[in-house]
């Protein structure tokens, strides 16, 4: 009797696995270290390297949500790719006595880009048809918010400018970037129930599939899954409504 068939190697699969290597080799470094009992530089720069692989691994997670869901690709390679720079110009600061000036600005301005857009991220993948427009309104405003702020702050720095007022403007960015993206999924939950609808949709060639999408009524779900099999490729020919109930609050 055959086996289950082999789960395909997919982006968001090898991120969530080289995230969970990484938080286990920063486990087994740490406790090794702690049963040797001795420490010195080396041992300092060991367990700051296992705090650092166990840190971006976890600011890189929601890149693995966006892939899981097949939705702004770009925005989770761009995390990727920020949490990785930052990670490498960490453990050049931790592994060199003496690092040049510009490795810590570099640092800090891509440790910065990945903290912006792991909050961005996990915005996205959040997000829901059934949104009502305020929370749409806001997901944008939260992520121009920290992108001033991640600008603002990467000039400050590499200027090494004094200017208190222009600290108080990063301040006011922090603030209300942080303020729209905690305000989302409040107000998401207290939207008017939206609704769930598993449908069955029969392409112009093929076999038809079964497909549940949510929308703020049946109109808008129907849609939402009809764009979901056109956007795969198919050209929808029928729609059969199989069942529709209240979406839970997002």
């Amino acid at each position: 009797m055959p086996g289950p068939a082999p789960q395909p190697i997919t982006r968001r699969r090898v991120l969530l696995l080289a995230v969970a290597a990484l938080l286990t080799v920063s486990a087994l470094l740490a406790v090794t270290i702690l049963l040797i009992g001795t420490f010195g530089t080396l041992q300092a720069r060991i367990l700051g390297s296992t705090a650092l692989l166990a840190g971006y691994g976890i600011l890189a997670l929601p890149a693995a949500m966006l892939l899981d869901q097949g939705r702004a690709r770009g925005l989770a390679s761009a995390l990727v790719a920020a949490s990785a720079a930052a990670a490498g110009l960490a453990f050049a600061l931790v592994w060199q006595d003496e690092a040049p000036v510009w490795v810590g600005k570099s640092m800090m301005t891509a440790t910065a880009t990945a903290v912006a857009g792991a909050m961005t991220a996990a915005l996205v993948a959040r997000r829901r048809a059934t949104d009502p427009g305020v929370v749409r309104a806001l997901l944008v405003a939260s992520t121009v918010l920290a992108a001033a702020a991640v600008a603002l702050f990467s000039i400050l720095m590499w200027s090494e400018a004094e200017d208190s007022g222009a600290f108080r403007v990063l301040g006011v960015l922090a603030v209300l970037s942080l303020l729209a993206a905690a305000l989302q999924p409040i107000l998401a939950r207290a939207r008017g129930a939206g609704v769930r609808v598993r449908m069955r949709i029969t392409p112009a060639s093929g076999a038809s599939e079964e497909v549940s999408a949510e929308g703020r009524d049946l109109a808008a779900a129907v849609a939402a899954g009809i764009r979901r099999v056109e956007g795969a490729g198919g050209r929808v020919a029928a729609v059969e409504v199989l069942d529709r109930a209240e979406a839970p609050p997002g």
